[in-house]
């Protein structure tokens, strides 16, 4: 199955591979040229892990929002199918692709080193969020989402490591 679509300038081929991992022929530009790790921005505790993450890394990963950055929703609309909800875990894109959840945390851990080792220096910029923006009260108001309970934050770890999802891209 195959089908084509374009998004602001940008034309993709969506060839689906097997039920859960879809490849995407896209040309790679500047927005791909460096990691970006997409988090759930209303958690705390999920803000908590993007900002070690990019702390690890020295820098190497790109961090942005679902919600509050608009680097990252631009992103989405080009990666993501229309009838697709990335925001139900959080993503690392790199070169290859995105991959969310438990995919993701084996590609974070990977490009952390990756990012110790290609980052000498310790001082680094974060491109897609200013280090001011990071929200690190939970604004989510209903007791079911609420990520500041120990159950709720226990309940997103283990969401994460049973989920997973993968678009790979294919450069031509």
């Amino acid at each position: 199955m195959c089908s084509y679509f374009r998004v602001e300038g940008y034309s993709f081929y969506l060839h689906l591979k097997a039920p859960r991992t879809s490849i995407i022929n896209i040309q790679l530009s500047d927005t791909f040229s460096r990691l970006l790790l997409i988090y759930d921005d209303k958690c705390s505790s999920c803000t908590k892990f993007a900002r070690a993450a990019a702390a690890l890394s020295r820098g190497w990963i790109r961090t942005g929002g679902h919600y509050y950055s608009q680097e990252v929703i631009e992103v989405k609309k080009i990666i993501f199918p229309a009838d697709y909800d990335p925001t139900k875990m959080f993503w690392l894109i790199n070169k290859n692709g995105a991959y969310g959840a438990r995919l993701g945390l084996v590609q974070v851990a990977k490009e952390s080193i990756s990012g110790l080792i290609k980052r000498k220096v310790k001082n680094y910029s974060n491109d897609s969020d200013n280090s001011s923006n990071y929200i690190l009260a939970c604004d989510y108001k209903n007791q079911t989402m609420s990520c500041l309970t120990a159950g709720n934050i226990l309940k997103r770890i283990i969401n994460m490591m049973r989920k997973s999802d993968r678009f790979e891209f294919k450069n031509y």
